[in-house]
């Protein structure tokens, strides 16, 4: 092992190893590197997708292909993650995508990263094996062995025979057959349930010949004062296990789809019909009723969303399978028209094993049936009959984007790609923002959220930002946004400027909770059940790590993260032009509490450029960089 000191931005290593280490791996001449992680990363970036973009922006990964070998692959813990602090079992997984062909990033909760953590703050791939690899990650031994024998398999096949051979203790991260096809939709599993789904990182790992990471360790995480830091998770952890807010997800999991119904917040045949009576047949209380097992916690937490389900006779039999989320209900559910609970549940189980984001293949499937039913694709190019919420056809299409097999093959590349081949006028079916497709929230019904799609770095997002959460009355940092209920129940669908300021700022605290590896829930239901939500989230970073923020320095590296995926998009040639509404966003529909809503941002961009300290074609000014200390790239 080649240990240097260096760091990874050139300065002179100077800090102790309590606040991490960053491993290098050449899958090439397969070697590693270890780099501390200092003092001046933490007050930058934190950790996680902070690190990350900086890394890669003065790498210049923008100038290669994403199936390039010098892409390279970025793990990250982040900064919480693998404490005591609820929900604090996340990572981030970022490199140029192949889905989008700008800045990507995907997140996951469960165990794998908590494992990592205690070793290490995260891991860089460089360039490509000439044969199948994994690693091996146990304390302060890396080892890369040979996959050639796990190559082709599933990821619970993988993770299970890892787990065999190494032991129940290790964690593991792999991709499966989709990743190894380079299928733009792959996704990243681990601890079998958990998924980095968006954005494609699961093909930049099969572009690297990478199946798995396997990581065990028995090191501990140094902290600032750890007493103090665990009687604050203690009283946070009582205190969200007890809300009524944990015991909806304990029931429901994040499958409320029957309340989001009711908000005219839930998507239907690719985004034209307003309603659907299929959504009480694929609830989160349906599949208590008819499926649930057990309850899957992530590492830490206290609302234990996750779920286990089995079917144990008729053709969808699956065990030991996850509870279909919100998200992907719907992308299945209601975008397909599909009502059958248990088709729902194998699709879900079936992305998960060949490795692909539920999300954007569901909205491929959709497409592809919006363009079946015009005509634009028939019967004999697809070699079965297609139509909405036929289950069985469904599934056969989806199984062949996994393997990229017949028409499969062009979908595999995501709706975008798929359509510029298809050609037809199917570009008027998209939902995709910079080539990713939409997620299960209609900004028809909050305008706000569709100003945070048409800016969110990585593309149409939920995640990155709070606008379906805050005009939907879910959270409690409204002192922070100086909004009021009632001001975002009468007028969330309109082209407000004073929107853009509330997006801005909730994008840049999004920015910051994924940094700290903590779950969104901790924010959008915390600021209900915990007042002081930020004075304590600040309390712990200081108990772990002896540096003391505000809520304003919080909310300032969070905004220079954001600056910082801008800045490489615009370097992948992003500008005004590509911040937009997509066509089925923008359908009007016939009936319900959206009914003829157009949805336009025009106003709320203006100002939000002006807020962000953009130009007029959406670069940041070279004042806002030096007032980010960004300047440098």
């Amino acid at each position: 092992m080649n240990i240097f000191k260096k760091n990874l931005i050139g300065e002179l290593q100077t800090t102790k190893e309590k606040l991490g280490k960053i491993l290098e791996v050449d899958l090439n001449n397969k070697s590693f590197k270890d780099n501390l992680y200092n003092e001046d990363c933490i007050k930058k970036f934190l950790g996680g997708p902070g690190f990350a973009i900086d890394y890669l922006l003065k790498e210049k990964t923008y100038e290669y292909d994403p199936f390039s070998d010098y892409n390279q692959l970025i793990f990250m813990t982040g900064l919480l993650t693998g404490t005591s602090y609820p929900c604090s079992g996340f990572y981030s997984v970022s490199a140029r995508s192949p889905l989008t062909n700008i800045y990507g990033e995907g997140l996951s909760g469960g165990f794998f990263a908590a494992e990592l953590r205690k070793t290490l703050n995260g891991i860089i791939f460089k360039n490509k094996s000439d044969t199948p690899v994994y690693l091996i990650i146990e304390n302060d031994h890396y080892e890369l062995k040979d996959a050639s024998d796990l190559w082709g398999l599933t990821t619970d096949k993988t993770i299970h025979i890892l787990q065999n051979e190494l032991g129940k203790q290790f964690k593991v991260a792999s991709i499966g057959p989709s990743g190894e096809k380079l299928v733009r939709l792959a996704s990243i599993m681990n601890d079998h349930h958990r998924a980095v789904g968006r954005t494609g990182m699961g093909a930049i790992m099969g572009s690297k010949n990478l199946k798995a990471i396997a990581v065990k360790s028995t090191k501990k995480i140094e902290y600032f004062d750890q007493k103090k830091f665990n009687e604050i998770s203690k009283i946070l952890f009582k205190t969200f296990k007890e809300s009524p807010m944990a015991e909806i997800l304990r029931n429901l999991g994040t499958n409320n789809i029957d309340y989001f119904e009711r908000l005219s917040d839930v998507p239907h045949k690719n985004w034209t019909l307003h309603k659907w009576r299929g959504v009480n047949d694929i609830s989160g209380a349906i599949v208590l009723e008819k499926l649930h097992v057990r309850n899957k916690p992530c590492f830490m937490c206290p609302f234990s969303c996750g779920r286990e389900i089995e079917i144990t006779e008729g053709p969808y039999k699956i065990k030991n399978a996850a509870g279909a989320e919100y998200e992907t209900t719907a992308a299945f559910g209601a975008m397909c028209l599909l009502s059958d609970v248990e088709a729902i549940a194998y699709l879900n189980d079936l992305c998960n094993k060949f490795g692909v984001d539920t999300i954007s293949t569901g909205c491929v499937v959709a497409f592809a049936l919006d363009c079946y039913e015009k005509g634009i694709i028939t019967q004999e190019e697809i070699g079965f009959p297609l139509e909405w919420g036929d289950g069985d056809a469904i599934i056969k299409l989806t199984e062949m984007i996994c393997k990229k097999e017949g028409i499969g093959e062009i979908l595999s590349n995501g709706s975008r790609k798929a359509s510029e081949i298809i050609g037809k006028d199917s570009k008027e079916l998209l939902s995709d923002v910079k080539g990713l497709e939409a997620p299960m929230h209609d900004p028809r019904a909050i305008f706000p959220l569709g100003l945070q799609y048409a800016t969110s770095n990585r593309g149409a997002c939920h995640a990155r930002g709070y606008a379906n959460d805050q005009y939907s009355g879910f959270t409690g940092f409204n002192e922070i946004l100086k909004i009021t209920k009632e001001k975002r129940i009468r007028d969330r669908t309109i082209d407000d400027p004073q929107f853009a300021r509330d997006i801005a700022i909730t994008q840049n605290l999004s920015e910051v909770v994924n940094s700290l590896g903590i779950c969104k829930q901790t924010i959008t239901s915390g600021t209900q059940i915990v007042e002081d939500i930020f004075d304590k989230i600040i309390d712990s970073i200081y108990y772990l790590t002896g540096i003391k923020f505000t809520l304003k320095e919080l909310l300032k590296i969070g905004e220079r993260i954001f600056n910082l995926k801008r800045v490489f998009n615009n370097k992948c040639g992003i500008t005004r032009k590509d911040d937009k509404i997509p066509p089925r966003l923008k359908f009007p529909l016939e009936r319900g509490m959206t009914k003829n809503k157009v949805l336009t941002i025009d106003a709320m961009l203006d100002e939000y450029y002006k807020f962000r300290g953009w130009d007029e074609n959406g670069f940041p000014t070279i004042n806002i960089l030096k007032e980010l200390n960004i300047n440098n790239y």
